[in-house]
C-alpha cells in the first residue's frame, strides 16, 4: 500500500490518501534512449470526487524511504460523473526549467562541484544528494535553464533522479541525485513460470556490424579526398586487460565471436561485417580506438527487449537476468521502464534495450558519421553496406581553403525515399556548421543560399533554406545575379516595334560606359538579311519616340531619356507627334557641391520621407508666386507654415509642466514658453513673447488698438470675449481659416500657430527702429531688444510699451532654469504605427525549438521590415551590438531615469553606442531578424535589471504602453 498526498499551489499538503482509496493510480518511469533527455516520469490517477482536492496543484507518491516522495505537477484535472481524474508529470523537470543559469564555465571540475555551482547560480532551492560520477566537466552554461544543464551533464555520462522530503504538511527538501547509472547490478533472476507471469521477447537485427574502421579528425582537404587519422599503429591485447585483440598495422577492430555468429559467409568461413565510423573532433589515435570500440560494442549484437509482468517491483535501472529455458532466453539486462499500479500492486517492467520510438532502427548517423536521416524502415544488409561505402566519401575537399562539396541523396534532402544523388551542395567551410555561403546544383538549376555561420547544421537545413535560382537548366539566367563587372560592346538588335503605324527596327549598344538606342525606319530599299543592313538605312538616337500616344485619352505609353540642351538629363513624355513634356530634369548648372533637380506633375510617395533641409512657406512656389500649400504625409496634413522648422504644430509643447509651475496663470505662460523654445526661439525671444502677452491679456484683455485697428497682440494670446462682438476676435478667426489652423481658436496652441503663420506672412515688417526680420527676432539674445522689436514690428501700437521689457525679464528669470519635461512622462512604442503584436509576453511554444519557453518580451511589426527602431524613453545606452547574447542578435538596451531598462532585439542595424544619451523617439537602429528569428520584428522588453537574474525581472510592455 502506498501513501499518496495532494498539495496546493504553495506545495503545502492538503490531504493524504492510501492507494486503496483510488480507482486508478499508475506511475510510469522510463529511462530514455536519448542521453540528452531526462527520465520520463508520469502519474495517472483517479478517485471519487472530493471537494478538498479538486483544485490541487501537486501529487506526491512515497518511494522506498519513509519520508522520501516523488512529486508530480498536475497538468490536467477532470471532474466527470462524480469522479476526479488527474494527469501529472514529475515536477522537477518542469520546475528546473524556470531557473536560469547566467554564466558558468567550469574547466576540469568534478560533477559535484559543477552541480552545486549551477544550483547556486540559478537561485533554486534544490540540493545535491548522491553524486557518483568521478569524471571531470569542461563546458559552458550560458543563460540556460537548470534542466538543460542537467541534460548536458547526462550526455557527459550521468543519470539523474529527483525526490522530495515532506515533514508535517510541507516540503522540507528537494533533492537531485546523480549516478553513473541509475540502479544496481543485482543477482535477481526472473524465471518464466515463477516470478515472471508474462514475457514478450523482441529482437532487432538491424545494422549489425562486427568490425569497425575508425577515422578521426581530417589532417587536410583539397585534393579530392580527406586524410583522417586512424589507429593502425595502436596495439591492443586482451592479455594486457584490453577488451579485444587488435594487432598493430590493422586499421579496424573486430569482435571475432560476433563475426562467427553474424558475419558474411564466404568459402566456408565467416567474414567480418565492416563499416566506417568517423569522429571529426578526435585527434588522438588511442582515444579514437577506444571510441570505435565503444560503438562496436553496441552495434555488434542484436538489440533485445523483454516486456514482463512481475510479482513485486524491481527498481528502475537495476541490472537483472531473465530466463526462459524452453526458448533458450538467458539474458543479463537492465530495467529501463517500470509501470507501477499502486491500486492492485502490479508492476510491469521492460528490460533490455529500449526499442521504443526511433531506436528500432539503429542508425550509424547517431555516431557522428556525417550521414543523416537514413531510411525510417529496416534496411537490408546491402543498403547498410552501401552506406558504409560512400559514408567517408560524402564530403570531399573542393580547394585548399577548406571548402567542401556534399553529394545529397533524396532521403537526406527530404524529397524522396531514394539514395540516388538528388543535388550537390558547395559550401565555403569544411562542414555545414562552419559554412555560411552555399551553391546548390539540382534539377532546377543553380542557386545560391546564405545563413549565419552555425545557423544550419544539417543538409536538410541547407536544402530548406531560402534561395533564388540563378541559372535554370534550360539556360535562363537571372540577371539580378550580376553584381559587378565590365560589359563592353554589348549589342542588342533585330527587334521589331510598332509605332505610329510604321514598322521600325532598333538596336541598343552598351560600350565604354555609353548606352545608346538607335531607331531605323523600315524601307523597301534595304536587304535586311545582310549583316550590315544598318548602313543602308537612316536612323537616329532614340529620344524622338519610344512608346505610343493615345490622342483620345491624351495619355502616353512609354518615356524617353533625352539629353536636351541645357540639361544633364531629362526624362520626358512624348505625344507621338514630335513634342514632349518633361517629368524629371537635372539642369546643366547642377554640380557635385550644389546638386539640383526639377520634378513636374503630381506625385505620390509610398514610403518614409525625410527632409534634411528647411521646408517653409518661402520654399513653396506655384507658377513663380509665393503661395501657402498643404503637405500631406500618409494622409495626415502637416502644417508647414510654422517657420523656424516647428511644423506649426503647437511649437513643441508636450502637455507637461515642471513641478515648479503650479498656478493657472503660470501654466498659461509656460505653454507659450515651451512652444516657443520648441519652435527654435532663443530663451530671450521666448521671454519677449511672454512680456508682450502679459501686456495684452493681463493688462486690458478686451481692448483693441482703436481706429479700426484690431488688437493683434491680445488676439493672439487670449480672448475673454467669445461672443464674437470683438472685431479683433473675428479678424483673428478669419486669419486662422486662411492659415489652415483647425484647432479651437480659444486655445493657446491655435493662437501660437496663427502667430507662426501670421508673423512671416505679412504682419512683421522690420521697421527701421528695430530692423530685424522675423527669423532674426527668434534668435535675439537681448531681452529688451527682443521685446521692443516684437512691439514695433508685430503689434505696431499707437504708443510704446517700455514696461513690457520689465515683464519679459521677470518671466525669463522665472523660467530660464526650469527643464522642459520630455515626452508625455511615460514611454512610447519603439516603432511607428500601425503596430501589430505577433507574440505576447509570457509562456509560449518556441517558434524556433518547438519547446515551451518564457517569452521575456513582446514582438512587434508594422508592415515595414526595415522600419526605424525608436528609443521608448530618454536614457543612456548600456548595450549596443551583437556582443550580448547570440539569442538576441543585434541588441540595444537603454537605462532610464526611473530605474527601468528597455531592450530592442534582432535589429538589422544599430545606430547608437554604449554610453550615448538618447532622447525619447530618437532612432537607435533598424528592425531586422538577426539572431534566432523567424522574420523581421522588434523583440521589445522592459526589465528592472540589466542582466535579469530570473524571469521575474522582466515586465510586460503592455503595462507601460498601449498597443
Amino acid at each position: 500500500m502506498s501513501n499518496i498526498l495532494f498539495l496546493d499551489k504553495m506545495q503545502q499538503v492538503i490531504k493524504s490518501y492510501d492507494s486503496n482509496e483510488f480507482i486508478e493510480c499508475v506511475q510510469t518511469k522510463e529511462i530514455t534512449t536519448n542521453a540528452s533527455e531526462l527520465m520520463n516520469d508520469t502519474l495517472s490517477a483517479s478517485l471519487p470526487f472530493d471537494e478538498t482536492i479538486k483544485d490541487a496543484s501537486y501529487i506526491a507518491v512515497n518511494d522506498t524511504k519513509e519520508q522520501e516522495f516523488s512529486l508530480y505537477r498536475i497538468l490536467t484535472a477532470k471532474d466527470e460523473d462524480n469522479l476526479l481524474s488527474f494527469e501529472a508529470v514529475n515536477f522537477a523537470v518542469d520546475e528546473l526549467d524556470n531557473f536560469i543559469i547566467k554564466d558558468i564555465r567550469p574547466k576540469n571540475r568534478s560533477f559535484s562541484y559543477v552541480i552545486n555551482q549551477l544550483l547556486s547560480d540559478s537561485g533554486c532551492d534544490w540540493v545535491l544528494g548522491v553524486c557518483e560520477p568521478i569524471k571531470t566537466v569542461s563546458s559552458t552554461f550560458y543563460y540556460t535553464s537548470m534542466r538543460e544543464a542537467l541534460k548536458t551533464l547526462q550526455e557527459l555520462g550521468a543519470e539523474f533522479t529527483f525526490s522530495i522530503e515532506i515533514t508535517g504538511n510541507k516540503i522540507t527538501k528537494k533533492i537531485i541525485n546523480c549516478y553513473n547509472q541509475i540502479g544496481k547490478i543485482t543477482n535477481k533472476r526472473f524465471e518464466y513460470g515463477e516470478e515472471v507471469l508474462k514475457i514478450v521477447h523482441q529482437q532487432d537485427r538491424t545494422n549489425i556490424v562486427t568490425a569497425l574502421i575508425g577515422r578521426g579528425k581530417g589532417e587536410e582537404v583539397g585534393d579530392g579526398y580527406g586524410r583522417r587519422i586512424e589507429f593502425s599503429d595502436v596495439e591492443w591485447k586482451k592479455s594486457n586487460g584490453k577488451p579485444l585483440d587488435k594487432p598493430k598495422g590493422q586499421n579496424w577492430i573486430e569482435y571475432p565471436e560476433m563475426t562467427k555468429e553474424y558475419g558474411i559467409p564466404s568459402n566456408g568461413k565467416m567474414l567480418p561485417r565492416k563499416m566506417v565510423v568517423t569522429f571529426d573532433d578526435v585527434e588522438d589515435t588511442s582515444e579514437l580506438l577506444q571510441k570505435t570500440y565503444d560503438q562496436l560494442a553496441y552495434y555488434c549484437r542484436p538489440l533485445v527487449q523483454f516486456s514482463t509482468e512481475i510479482l513485486g517491483s524491481d527498481s528502475i535501472g537495476n541490472t537483472v537476468s531473465i530466463h526462459r529455458g524452453d526458448r533458450n532466453y538467458h539474458y543479463q539486462t537492465r530495467v529501463f521502464k517500470v509501470v507501477t499500479d499502486h491500486v492492485n500492486g502490479r508492476v510491469q517492467a521492460s528490460l533490455g534495450d529500449n526499442l521504443s520510438g526511433n531506436s528500432l532502427n539503429r542508425q550509424l548517423s547517431q555516431v557522428q558519421s556525417n550521414i543523416s536521416d537514413l531510411d525510417n524502415n529496416k534496411m537490408t544488409w546491402y543498403d547498410s553496406t552501401e552506406i558504409g561505402k560512400y559514408q567517408d566519401d560524402i564530403m570531399r575537399g573542393a580547394g585548399a581553403n577548406g571548402g567542401s562539396i556534399y553529394m545529397v541523396n533524396g532521403i537526406e534532402a527530404g524529397v524522396s525515399q531514394s539514395r540516388e544523388t538528388y543535388e550537390q551542395a558547395f559550401m565555403d567551410g569544411p562542414k555545414i556548421q562552419d559554412s555560411q555561403y552555399f551553391m546548390i546544383q539540382n534539377n532546377a538549376g543553380i542557386s545560391f543560399k546564405q545563413c549565419k555561420k552555425g545557423q544550419w547544421t544539417t543538409i536538410q537545413d541547407v536544402h530548406n533554406g531560402a534561395s533564388t535560382t540563378a541559372w535554370t537548366l534550360d539556360g535562363t539566367f537571372n540577371a539580378s545575379f550580376i553584381a559587378a563587372g565590365i560589359l563592353a560592346g554589348v549589342l542588342i538588335q533585330g527587334v521589331v516595334v510598332k509605332s505610329i503605324g510604321t514598322n521600325s527596327f532598333f538596336q541598343s549598344v552598351l560600350s565604354n560606359g555609353a548606352f545608346s538606342i538607335e531607331q531605323y525606319k523600315e524601307t523597301n530599299n534595304v536587304d535586311y538579311t545582310k549583316p550590315d543592313w544598318q548602313k543602308d538605312v537612316h536612323g537616329g538616337k532614340v529620344g524622338e519616340f519610344i512608346g505610343t500616344y493615345d490622342g483620345n485619352t491624351k495619355k502616353a505609353n512609354g518615356s524617353a531619356l533625352i539629353n536636351y540642351l541645357g540639361y544633364i538629363l531629362s526624362i520626358n513624355q512624348d505625344n507621338g507627334k514630335g513634342s514632349s513634356t518633361p517629368v524629371f530634369q537635372i539642369p546643366s548648372n547642377s554640380t557635385f557641391d550644389n546638386p539640383m533637380y526639377k520634378l513636374f506633375g503630381k506625385g505620390t510617395i509610398y514610403d518614409d520621407l525625410e527632409i534634411k533641409g528647411n521646408l517653409t512657406a518661402n520654399s513653396l512656389k506655384v507658377n513663380g508666386r509665393l503661395e501657402t500649400k498643404e503637405l500631406y504625409v500618409n494622409g495626415v496634413k502637416i502644417d508647414t507654415n510654422g517657420g523656424g522648422n516647428s511644423g506649426g504644430g503647437g511649437g513643441g509643447w508636450n502637455g507637461q509642466y515642471p513641478p515648479e509651475v503650479t498656478s493657472d496663470r503660470d501654466k498659461r505662460y509656460w505653454q507659450i514658453w515651451a512652444m516657443a523654445i520648441g519652435a527654435g526661439f532663443s530663451k530671450q525671444a521666448a521671454a519677449a513673447l511672454l512680456g508682450n502677452a502679459q501686456g495684452e491679456s493681463d493688462a486690458n484683455p478686451t481692448a483693441d488698438e482703436g481706429g479700426g485697428r484690431p488688437g493683434f497682440g491680445y488676439g493672439v494670446w487670449q480672448w475673454t470675449d467669445s461672443s464674437g462682438a470683438s472685431s479683433g476676435r473675428v479678424y483673428m478667426i478669419n486669419l486662422m481659416t486662411r492659415a489652415g489652423v483647425t484647432d479651437n481658436p480659444d486655445t493657446i496652441i491655435a493662437q501660437f500657430k496663427l502667430l507662426m503663420w501670421h508673423a512671416p506672412n505679412g504682419q512683421w515688417i522690420a521697421k527701421s527702429s528695430y530692423p530685424y526680420s522675423w527669423t532674426q527676432f527668434m534668435t535675439l539674445t537681448d531681452i529688451n531688444t527682443a521685446t521692443q522689436a516684437f512691439v514695433a514690428n508685430f503689434e505696431r501700437p499707437l504708443n510704446g510699451h517700455p514696461e513690457r521689457s520689465t515683464w519679459a525679464q521677470e518671466w525669463y528669470n522665472k523660467f530660464v532654469n526650469l527643464e522642459i519635461p520630455s515626452g508625455s512622462g511615460g514611454y512610447i512604442a519603439p516603432i511607428s504605427s500601425p503596430i501589430t503584436v505577433t507574440s505576447e509576453f509570457g509562456w509560449r511554444i518556441s517558434p524556433i525549438t518547438g519547446a515551451q519557453e518564457f517569452h521575456n518580451g513582446i514582438d512587434l511589426v508594422n508592415g515595414n521590415p526595415n522600419t526605424p527602431i525608436l528609443a521608448s524613453g530618454d536614457g543612456q545606452v548600456v548595450q549596443a551590438g551583437s556582443n550580448y547574447y547570440d539569442w538576441y542578435g543585434n541588441y540595444t538596451v537603454i537605462k532610464h531615469a526611473d530605474g527601468m531598462y528597455t531592450g530592442y532585439a534582432h535589429q538589422s542595424r544599430v545606430d547608437v553606442a554604449v554610453g550615448q544619451n538618447v532622447k525619447q523617439g530618437q532612432q537607435i537602429g533598424l528592425m531586422g531578424t538577426t539572431g534566432p528569428s523567424t522574420g523581421e520584428h522588434c523583440h521589445f522588453q522592459f526589465m528592472d535589471e540589466f542582466y535579469p537574474s530570473s524571469s521575474a525581472h522582466f515586465h510586460n510592455a503592455r503595462d507601460y504602453i498601449k498597443f
